[in-house]
């Protein structure tokens, strides 16, 4: 197989950090034909300083190239990346984690076993900096593989969870990529499972079911960086993850009346929420509204419950939405 691989990292500050996931990149076992460094707008000296270092670093100059843009966000650098890229493979990369070696080797050991039927492959990978997360992505997400490669052979099921797939494990046909149209640049938060749905429709997935690469999970205060800190709040995470599940749906369309009705039940679960931070924050307009949606995504004695609640007992619904929460906190 005759490859040309494009490795595409977004980088937001963290200049040290970076240069770490360059040099598992080039310290590959397959070549990679080039890296794109896209800066998006760093404020820590990034930018100064990553031009002047591949300028002084011959390996990374034959093959490392910079582009820097003002700060618009993860989504929008790779999709910058992507535009730049001239191989005819995307991988995807971020520059607080690590590759192992032979990653893209095993990836294309996979994606030449399965030409004629997938475009995408994505590998296990090891969690490090948290003492709470000793454990790999597949075992987290109870996903088990038992042969070393393999084709993903339930679409529906793989499309219910994606969470198994993270976005610096996959190596992509660059064409499906840019058929799908990159990354939503209007999702600021799990915009990677978003894109992910989308190619799931374009393409089979195959996988390494051994852990190929290493990602940080030092605590998201230390962790988060620009549009990220934003993780913390609810109703931040709820419009984001209403924005997500409602762009599958519409991408998924007909096609998989399972999926479907998938993506219709946890729009039920947004839109309950919605109604619970609208209740405690006294807005009970507002939690009439979202109560409403929920029952007509998906109709359970619950949601019908809550409903009737925010319209002839708002207050009580309240009381019951904050006694529930203090129950789990075990307050």
């Amino acid at each position: 197989m005759s490859l040309t691989i494009s490795v595409v990292i977004p980088v937001y500050n963290r200049f040290e950090l970076t240069k770490y996931a360059v040099e598992s990149v080039l310290a590959q076992t397959l070549r990679v034909s080039e890296v794109i460094l896209v800066d998006d707008g760093s404020i820590d000296g990034t930018s100064e300083l990553l031009p002047r270092y591949i300028e002084e670093n011959t390996a990374w100059r034959e093959r490392v190239r910079y582009f820097h843009q003002e700060n618009q966000g993860v989504s929008s650098a790779r999709n910058s990346g992507i535009e730049q890229a001239k191989g005819e493979w995307l991988a995807f990369h971020d520059n607080d984690d690590l590759w192992l070696p032979q990653k893209l080797q095993w990836q294309f050991r996979a994606l030449e076993v399965y030409k004629d039927q997938c475009g995408l492959c994505f590998t296990d990978a090891w969690f490090m900096n948290s003492v709470d997360m000793k454990t790999t992505v597949f075992q987290r997400y109870g996903v088990e593989y038992r042969e070393p490669v393999g084709l993903v052979s339930d679409v529906d099921g793989l499309l219910e969870r994606l969470e198994q797939v993270w976005v610096p494990t996959v190596v992509v046909r660059a064409d499906l990529v840019r058929r799908v149209g990159g990354f939503d640049c209007s999702i600021h938060y799990n915009e990677d499972q978003e894109f992910l749905f989308r190619m799931a429709l374009a393409t089979r997935f195959c996988y390494v079911s051994m852990p190929m690469a290493l990602f940080d999970r030092t605590p998201a205060p230390q962790r988060h960086l620009g549009r990220a800190t934003n993780a913390h709040k609810e109703d931040f995470r709820l419009q984001m993850l209403q924005s997500r599940l409602e762009k599958n749906l519409d991408s998924c369309g007909t096609s998989s009346p399972y999926t479907s009705k998938t993506l219709r039940t946890r729009l039920r679960a947004i839109h309950s929420q919605w109604t619970n931070w609208y209740l405690r924050n006294g807005d009970y307009e507002k939690a009439r509204q979202s109560a409403s949606l929920a029952t007509k995504y998906d109709l359970t004695p619950g949601v019908a419950l809550k409903w009737a609640l925010t319209r002839v007992a708002p207050t009580l619904a309240k009381w019951v939405v904050m006694l529930r929460e203090s129950d789990t906190k075990g307050l």
